[in-house]
């Protein structure tokens, strides 16, 4: 049986490295994919991977499960980063150049792949407008629920704000979305259905 998540980090926390090449190999596509919805380029989903994972690795002794799996707890990480990326890239090249040439650069195809995948992300420019026009709690709700596949709770762990809330936000982004886009862009990606929201909130 392979370790659980809660494991992976408790070894990590003890100096296990390949632990948490483990718990890397785990999630670094959840990270991926959520960061390629916030990120303008490559480079600075690459650079949000790194952070995300490296600020993972500081906190692996304090973390506490309160879910199957840490991928909340992670995309809280994510979602931190992401709202301050320039700012922390900025920290990161004045002070820590060492770390910084440590991590790791798409090259090849998987840069071609994340390239493209940022600008099938930019295809829709009516959702990505309706977005920018959300206030920023129900548009983190609303991205970490369609494009980092969390439920509600879920996201409601990785923001720090009780299910409810994580409901309440969630069900006015769709709201908003909908009012705002025509129905063929509607579906793309963000409006798909949920069992945990229609379930307290239709």
């Amino acid at each position: 049986m392979e370790p659980t998540d809660q494991e992976l980090l408790a070894a990590t926390a003890a100096g296990d490295g390949e632990a948490f090449a483990m718990f890397w190999r785990r999630h670094t596509s959840t990270v991926m994919a959520f960061g390629i919805h916030r990120c303008a380029s490559s480079e600075d989903v690459a650079d949000l991977v790194a952070d995300t994972f490296l600020a993972a690795f500081r906190a692996a002794g304090r973390y506490r499960a309160e879910t199957a799996t840490a991928a909340p707890w992670l995309l809280g990480i994510a979602t931190r980063l992401a709202s301050n990326q320039h700012r922390t890239l900025a920290r990161w090249r004045r002070g820590n150049q060492r770390v910084a040439g440590e991590r790791p650069r798409f090259t090849g195809e998987e840069y071609e792949a994340v390239e493209a995948a940022i600008d099938a992300a930019r295809q829709a420019p009516h959702v990505q407008a309706a977005l920018r026009a959300m206030p920023a709690g129900d548009r983190k709700v609303l991205e970490l629920v369609a494009y980092a596949q969390l439920s509600p709770t879920e996201a409601a762990l990785a923001l720090g704000i009780s299910p409810n809330a994580a409901r309440l936000r969630l069900a006015r982004a769709r709201m908003r979305l909908r009012e705002r886009l025509p129905s063929a862009d509607a579906s793309a990606g963000l409006a798909a259905p949920d069992t945990e929201v229609s379930s307290h909130d239709q």
